[in-house]
């Protein structure tokens, strides 16, 4: 098993350049311990955020200014929201970031992100047909990356004409891909072309049906034997020295972020997710870490959970433990990332997948 970390940011408001230090610190801390990966979300603003909690709406200008902290952690999207800008422009940015970290080490990860139509709205776009939208943004894109020469584009919802996509990638045409969905044709899509496909807090079971169908894809390219490996699942994790005192040390920062959740409509989705039968107003966050949404505890009882979860869901190369939470104060998230890395992760490390 190989280890990364999920910047997820959501810190209360302060000004975005401090929760901005904050996301890099980490950063740069996984980068000295060893992990291999960070991947960093693309967070837009909404009207329930303002003046109470900072985003991240550009994360490759993050990832940009952590390549020059860091020697060899890779960073990538997770997601970079495609069928909200247009496909030239975001073929060009993620090009440049490409050369900008240097070294291969800008991973694009894309997305439909959170189903919410405000971000479609605010744009003057469709909000039902954003997975049609996505599918041609990165027929689109690949387009930019794979045609040095001049080209028009006559799509349904893209049109261009002498089209100069400048840089071309690093690595020629190819840069490493991530996407993260539940959407049956991206997955099967994402297998058959060896994207990693992410994934985020699924139960073990439903985790398992969703390799299921990426695998199915990976098969038809006869990329079965390695697609395991390229799934990345990530899990809210905490270490501490008891359970007790890493509950203590997260809940209020946890209940926090659970409170604009439950608004948001992202709780109603991951019940019904998980089929939990959990009013909104009994929602807690010593309640979630019994259901194991929260994997917290000493280093022992992590390791056996976390191994637990892979063995129940049928495996997957890549853990991710999030971060970009105001978990605790600083010196407490940054011992839970070193405690992981040197007493969780050794102990899951020989883990391999089938």
């Amino acid at each position: 098993m190989r280890f990364g970390i999920f910047s997820n940011g959501f810190r209360p408001h302060t000004a975005a350049e401090q929760a901005y230090q904050a996301d890099l610190e980490e950063i740069v801390l996984a980068d000295e311990l060893g992990f291999e990966i960070a991947y960093i979300s693309e967070h837009h603003g909404e009207p329930l955020y303002i003046d109470k909690v900072d985003t991240l709406p550009v994360p490759e200008l993050l990832m940009c200014k952590a390549a020059g902290m860091t020697k060899q952690i890779k960073m990538g999207s997770a997601v970079k929201v495609i069928h909200l800008h247009h496909p030239l422009d975001t073929a060009i940015q993620a090009a440049v970031t490409d050369h900008v970290i240097g070294q291969g080490r800008f991973v694009f990860g894309f997305g439909s992100g959170f189903s919410s139509p405000l971000f479609c709205q605010e744009r003057g776009l469709g909000f039902e047909d954003r997975h049609e939208r996505l599918m041609e943004s990165l027929d689109f894109i690949l387009r930019c990356w794979g045609t040095p020469a001049p080209f028009d584009w006559d799509g349904k919802y893209w049109r261009g004409k002498n089209i100069c996509a400048t840089p071309q990638p690093l690595a020629g045409s190819r840069i490493p891909m991530a996407t993260a969905t539940d959407n049956e044709q991206m997955l099967h899509l994402a297998g058959a072309r060896g994207y990693t496909l992410l994934t985020a807090h699924d139960p073990p079971h439903l985790l398992k049906q969703k390799t299921a169908r990426y695998l199915a894809g990976a098969q038809i390219t006869g990329r079965q034997r390695t697609a395991l490996g390229q799934i990345a699942h990530a899990r809210f994790i905490y270490v501490s020295n008891s359970r007790r005192q890493a509950l203590d040390e997260i809940r209020n920062a946890a209940t926090f972020e659970l409170s604009f959740q439950i608004r948001r409509g992202l709780f109603r989705f991951v019940s019904r997710l998980y089929g939990w039968d959990l009013p909104e107003d009994q929602v807690t966050v010593d309640e979630l870490a019994e259901r194991d949404w929260f994997i917290v505890g000493n280093p022992d009882d992590v390791a056996e959970r976390l191994a637990g979860i892979f063995h129940e869901s049928g495996g997957f190369g890549t853990l991710l433990m999030v971060t970009g939470k105001n978990w605790a104060d600083r010196s407490g998230r940054l011992r839970s990332m070193r405690l992981f890395a040197e007493q969780v992760a050794p102990v899951l490390c020989p883990l391999e997948v089938g």
